[in-house]
């Protein structure tokens, strides 16, 4: 595999992804074109894409995951590279999580409080397998914490429920996406270059930790999206902008051992930079049931497409991309959160999208969890 190197000025990831013109006038290739109705009539070609729900302020949806009759939706309208004399932008307002049915009606709000002038806010969500009363969404919080959230019971305040041992914030540790293993273990990736474990009862450590890992700005760029394969033997995790090939989106896997090792870090795909176009910045991912696996590129707008192998044999684009960032799968769609994390706001833009793309998703493991009510844990198959 020939290295890629960088022919761009290197922007803050975060600031750099405003939408390409070009999106819609380029003629891509075959494997990158952008969906097109085809000859089956009414029916939705591959890469139709709608407007699935409208998110109110504070807006840029992050993470989004799908249960049985609500699909979640995590904020962060903080940006770390805010800088008020350009536009940037702190928030004072606090995070939401917001419940909506199937439909895109919205159902619930809950509010999340933050510290003022906040630059950092919510990603990654998890569901358990508790059966009601005790069903709870897990939430990422970038500032270093972990927060759970009942389901079943009304106006129910987010509980602490782990945190980051290291001091110092996000600069020193930033939780961004998390996925639940089969014994309920929580993987946690790390914008610095670690993955983290957390076990059922909420006690962190550091699973793995490798130079290789590390975003091209140090603190920021790495480690972000996360999820177990089909086998339920890898993790797989997204590099934002890779140091160790500058400039390019990478995945690596790791096999879900007690401690791996160094060696045991694979390179699944690289997303080379291309000149002329913005960096690809990968993001979010998800695994469909045929072993595809889907990637959010927010510095290009666009969702990728990789096979099993690591090839990548799609590339979606549509209009109404404004940096794709979480994704989860509802049905033969994918549903994308638009983050819009430029220095200027679009609220126009705080939409979760559907995306056909004919495939159903892998269904994610959702172990019974410890409950408020009880001591003991039960692994879900």
């Amino acid at each position: 595999m020939n290295r890629h190197r960088c022919s761009l000025p290197l922007r803050p990831w975060w600031a750099s992804v405003a939408p390409l013109a070009v999106l819609g006038a380029i003629a891509f290739g075959p494997a990158i074109a952008p969906a097109l109705a085809d000859d089956r009539g009414n029916a939705p070609a591959i890469g139709d894409t709608t407007v699935f729900a409208t998110v109110p302020a504070p807006g840029h949806p992050f993470g989004v995951a799908v249960d049985r009759s609500r699909v979640y939706i995590s904020t962060s309208a903080g940006d770390f590279f805010a800088d008020p004399a350009t536009g940037g932008h702190l928030n004072s307002d606090g995070e939401r999580v917001f419940a909506y049915d199937n439909n895109g009606n919205l159902v619930t709000t809950t509010s999340i409080a933050t510290m003022p002038n906040s630059n950092m806010g919510l990603f990654g969500l998890a569901l358990d397998g508790n059966p009601t009363p005790d069903h709870h969404l897990y939430v990422a919080d970038m500032n270093g914490r972990i927060l759970r959230l009942s389901l079943d019971h009304d106006n129910g305040a987010p509980v602490l429920f782990a945190k980051a041992p290291l001091a110092g914030g996000w600069m020193a540790t930033m939780w961004n996406d998390l996925v639940f293993d089969r014994a309920g273990n929580l993987f946690m990736t790390d914008d610095k270059p670690r993955i983290w474990r957390v076990t059922p009862d909420g006690q962190p450590s550091i699973w793995f930790e490798d130079p290789r890992l590390a975003g091209f700005f140090g603190f920021a760029g790495g480690p972000l999206g996360g999820r177990i394969d089909p086998t339920g033997k890898f993790l797989y995790f997204t590099i934002t902008i890779s140091a160790t090939f500058p400039g390019e989106a990478v995945v690596y896997r790791l096999p879900l051992v007690g401690h791996p090792s160094a060696s045991d870090l694979q390179l699944v795909h690289r997303f080379p930079v291309v000149p002329g176009q913005q960096l690809p910045q990968a993001t979010g991912l998800a695994f469909a049931s045929s072993g595809n696996m889907y990637v959010a590129l927010i510095g290009t707008n666009q969702i990728a497409v990789l096979d099993p192998a690591g090839n990548e044999i799609r590339r979606i684009s549509s209009p109404l991309f404004d940096s794709p960032w979480g994704l989860a799968f509802m049905g033969q769609s994918l549903l994308v959160t638009n983050a819009d994390i430029q220095p200027v706001e679009s609220p126009d833009r705080w939409k979760v999208l559907k995306v056909f793309v004919r495939e159903t998703g892998l269904p994610l493991n959702r172990p019974r969890t410890t409950s408020e009510d009880s001591p003991a844990a039960a692994a879900q198959p």
